[in-house]
């Protein structure tokens, strides 16, 4: 199996989501405001944001029949932070939810419009850098905390992915150079009917490798060339964000079984 086919492991979040269903019972805490379709709304769309990451970050490393372009490269980056950042934020908008059935004063209010455009990573790990600073909604404290301390952990990781979207969504360019695969599979070029001629072969050579813009928001005239130490790869960034969705689900689901109490703790038979 290619290294470049991501599998991601998202089995906590399917328990997850058989404990919020168990939840909503009326004989546990209800659906008041629909507290469990905003959950799945968010879990749910965790998984397509997921699917999007996979299928961008094999797409860019993958042989393919058609030439390769630095704008494909670019589009293929740009689509996989867009999918990352925005997983971190439906995953944070499921918790919410479901952190709201049990503490509704202490999260954001799911049935208003006002509250659900507020919902944010931050609300997680708070942010004292923002201008008013942005203190951590109580409630993770109380119901996730396992979950707080992961992510306040991975705070630098989390900042990459959150500025790497910003500036491809919103300035420019984020891929800076890199290595290209020479692995191609048996046969590729002559079915293809290209020659043995190197700059036409070229044409063809997917990436191996993705040095990502180091600082992507300080201006141009502000910055210095980085050692190899301190480059950021994306082929290093994307195993990262994987290990910290799976490991996100496992706290989840253990907080979530610890400190959100359930009247009855198996679904009754009607």
């Amino acid at each position: 199996m290619s290294e470049f086919l991501l599998k991601f492991d998202l089995g906590a979040f399917h328990e997850l989501d058989e404990f919020a269903l168990l939840a909503s019972q009326d004989y546990n805490y209800g659906g008041v405001n629909d507290w469990l379709g905003a959950f799945r709304g968010g879990l749910y769309g965790s998984y397509a944001r997921i699917h999007g990451v996979v299928t961008h970050y094999y797409e860019v490393h993958t042989w393919a029949s058609n030439p390769r372009s630095r704008a494909e490269t670019e589009y293929h980056l740009a689509s996989a932070f867009f999918n990352m950042d925005s997983a971190i934020e439906c995953v944070t908008f499921a918790l919410n939810a479901l952190g709201y059935c049990a503490a509704p004063t202490s999260f954001k209010d799911v049935s208003e419009s006002a509250a659900i455009r507020k919902i944010s990573p931050y609300d997680i790990l708070g942010k004292a850098d923002a201008n008013p600073p942005i203190p951590a909604l109580g409630g993770y404290s109380m119901l996730f905390p396992s979950v707080q301390n992961y992510w306040t952990k991975n705070a630098k990781l989390l900042s990459t992915i959150f500025e790497q979207h910003d500036v491809s969504k919103h300035r420019g360019a984020i891929y800076i150079g890199g290595m290209a695969r020479a692995d191609p599979p048996p046969g590729f070029y002559e079915s293809l009917g290209i020659t043995d001629d190197a700059a036409q072969r070229a044409q063809f050579w997917p990436m191996k490798e993705i040095i990502l813009k180091h600082e992507p928001k300080t201006p141009l005239v502000k910055r210095i060339s980085q050692p190899r130490e301190n480059i950021e790869l994306f082929e290093t960034l994307v195993p990262q964000f994987k290990n910290f969705i799976s490991e996100t689900g496992l706290l989840a689901l253990r907080d979530a079984r610890r400190n959100i109490k359930l009247q009855v703790n198996e679904f009754k038979n009607d």
